[in-house]
């Protein structure tokens, strides 16, 4: 179990997942550098960093109630759903070498010890879950001359099924999905990016319901 009884023990991991939030920031500021994309502004990363910096203090310091594995599990997701979340908070892209880590991510997760389904499990499971999300993204953008539903969104799906259970998985799309109608209607903006709703619920998950990260529902 995850129980830091030093403050300082506490100060010195959050520190290092702060430095992994830079590094993570400093990538996807490249990229879109480096892609023509519009920069990165104060106003995406703060709220981002805010959100990341107070789920991953409480992970750390988690009384007695969530396993140590499923605790570190859980940030290491968040520190690689970091790019994809800032990028397509900016505007809208999920680049595949982002959407690609965080998969292979969770299939490396789900090979270590104390991981919440076997490997071969997340394998099959993140595959079908590729295969039905293009199916589905095909079927969106049929009769559509822009992209309803994106390339990224189908890698990111097949990523959460490899972090999580499959029925986990759905649940997470489904509030992640939510959220993010619930704040296009307070915009009225029709569309709004899927990764940074599905990063706040899974942020959300992480502190009220911490047990769900170990697979239980």
């Amino acid at each position: 179990m995850i129980l830091l009884t030093e403050v300082t023990e506490a100060g010195w991991w959050l520190t290092a997942c702060a430095g992994f939030f830079t590094l993570q920031v400093f990538m996807a500021s490249r990229f879109l550098h480096g892609h023509g994309g519009p920069p990165l502004t104060w106003l995406h990363i703060l709220p981002v960093a805010l959100i990341f910096l107070c789920t991953v203090g409480w992970l750390i310091t988690l009384p007695v109630m969530l396993p140590q594995t499923a605790a570190w599990r859980a940030i290491a997701l968040l520190i690689l759903a970091v790019p994809l979340t800032l990028t397509d908070l900016r505007c809208q892209w999920l680049p595949m070498r982002y959407t690609v880590m965080f998969w292979l991510g969770g299939l490396a997760a789900a090979a270590l010890p104390g991981s919440v389904q076997p490997f071969l499990t997340a394998l099959l499971t993140s595959f079908g879950s590729f295969g039905l999300s293009a199916g589905v993204r095909w079927l969106a953008n049929l009769h559509n001359g822009d992209e309803r539903i994106g390339l990224g969104d189908v890698y990111l799906m097949a990523g959460l099924c490899a972090w999580l259970p499959w029925r986990s998985a759905c649940y997470a799309a489904a509030g992640g999905l939510l959220l993010c109608c619930f704040c296009a209607l307070l915009t009225r903006q029709p569309s709004k990016p899927f990764a940074p709703a599905l990063f706040s619920y899974l942020c959300g998950v992480c502190i009220f319901f911490p047990q769900y990260m170990a697979g239980v529902l």
